[in-house]
């Protein structure tokens, strides 16, 4: 196969597209529904369909056969100073662009015990684009980049008894990346050709899967325990861009090398509770912890030796240390049903970077807060759902990165979905 590099991209991506608006680059926007609430309760409550994503178990709550669908809208504001001083030489508006993130899910029920579900979605993916401004000078650590992860799942769900319920899914990975970094390096070493110092696009298929629970206390009271294996995606391409020749003490520019690198996704865990505790209005909340300790480097590497930057037959064509740790994402949400047609919902949500103190203009990550608020109509079989949620990231942190400064100014995001569901 030959991908492009530029899985490199998926971890150099601004977090706010793609799950976008997840700390990471973990995509969350699964059900307008959930988003309503900031995903509190989001592996128990099981509004429609959507609900596999998070834990297969859930659909044995689901009778008859549902269909869901729906688009999340990330507009993200993203604002960043970048200095080689004391002062601003370049500033950025809007470092990551608007991103749609579609979702289509299926379930149907066999049986009281069996049910079955099928989904087309995206956990992950990024995408940060900046000015030609900013790159003309800042280009080797800003440039654009793009991912997508999407998952194609199949789930099952069987109900041991009145308080029980296990589930699995099992996922095919499909990825595409890119990847552009500029300097006037390039520029000079290929005299004029390119200003790109390094470039890389591909694609990966990897394999996942998920384990779940759902255990009810009676008809008010329900918790949801969901884990998600860590997976590898290959990647497979091309990369072009600056090397040294270490014999020659020379830069030189490669073209069109092939190359390999492993993505690696994070295992995660989540617990997630719903009370019912008048007859219209339920408290939810939620816990998820993501593994994101083992993403510690990007590193690409040559299939022959053409990225042998060190003389001594390494392959290395690009290499990024990121040193990631652990995450937490914690959620409180509530759901008043006003009639029988009409339900509101609300959330809150806190969720923290993986990337601590080792932040890159490329991934302008960091902690935040979720605000969130939705609607639902139903009518008969139709249910309709409408959620939003404002975003607000921390911000004003100095990093130094390849003895270049930057400055977030700027770092928020409002999320838009849309859902519709049927059940025949």
């Amino acid at each position: 196969m030959k991908n492009k590099k530029k899985l490199i991209a998926l971890s150099m991506l601004g977090a706010w597209s793609g799950m976008t608006a997840a700390a990471g680059f973990q995509i969350a926007e699964h059900s307008a529904s959930g988003l309503g609430r900031a995903f509190a309760g989001e592996a128990v409550i099981a509004d429609n369909a959507a609900t596999l994503a998070r834990n297969p178990a859930s659909m044995s709550m689901l009778e008859g056969t549902n269909i869901s669908s729906g688009i999340a809208y990330i507009d993200p504001n993203i604002q960043i100073e970048f200095s080689k001083g004391t002062t601003v030489d370049a500033f950025e508006e809007e470092a990551a662009p608007p991103a749609f993130v579609p979702n289509l899910f299926m379930t149907h029920e066999f049986n009281d015990k069996l049910t079955v579900g099928f989904g087309s979605y995206s956990d992950f993916g990024l995408a940060s684009e900046y000015s030609d401004e900013v790159n003309q000078e800042f280009g080797v650590i800003a440039g654009d980049t793009a991912v997508t992860v999407i998952n194609l799942n199949t789930s099952v769900a069987y109900e041991i008894n009145d308080s029980l319920a296990l589930g699995a899914s099992a996922s095919l990975l499909l990825a595409h990346a890119e990847l552009n970094r500029y300097s006037p390096i390039a520029e000079m070493v290929t005299k004029g050709e390119t200003n790109k110092f390094a470039s890389l696009e591909g694609n990966g298929i990897g394999f996942g899967y998920k384990v779940g629970a759902v255990y009810k206390l009676n008809d008010n009271h329900r918790w949801g325990f969901a884990y998600t294996g860590a997976s590898d995606i290959d990647m497979s391409g091309e990369f072009s861009g600056i090397q040294m020749d270490t014999e020659n003490a020379k830069l030189e520019y490669v073209k069109n090398v092939d190359g390999e690198l492993t993505l690696s996704l994070p295992a995660m865990f989540e617990l997630s509770g719903h009370h019912q505790l008048t007859h219209k209005f339920a408290l939810h909340y939620s816990w998820v912890h993501i593994g994101w300790s083992s993403f510690q480097e990007i590193k690409a590497t040559s299939v022959g030796n053409e990225c042998s930057t060190k003389g001594d037959n390494d392959k290395v064509c690009l290499q990024k240390p990121e040193e990631w740790k652990d995450s937490n994402r914690y959620s409180l949400g509530a759901t008043y049903q006003i009639t029988p047609h009409w339900a509101v919902r609300s959330g809150v949500a806190y969720d923290e970077t993986p990337t601590d103190q080792h932040v890159t203009a490329s991934i302008p990550d960091s902690d935040r807060i979720w605000y969130s608020a939705g609607v639902s109509y139903y009518r008969g079989a139709h249910q309709f759902d409408l959620g939003l949620t404002y975003l607000e990231g921390e911000t004003g942190e100095i990093i130094e990165e390849e003895g270049l400064f930057f400055k977030t100014t700027t770092s928020n995001a409002m999320l838009y979905a849309i859902q519709y569901s049927y059940t025949f």
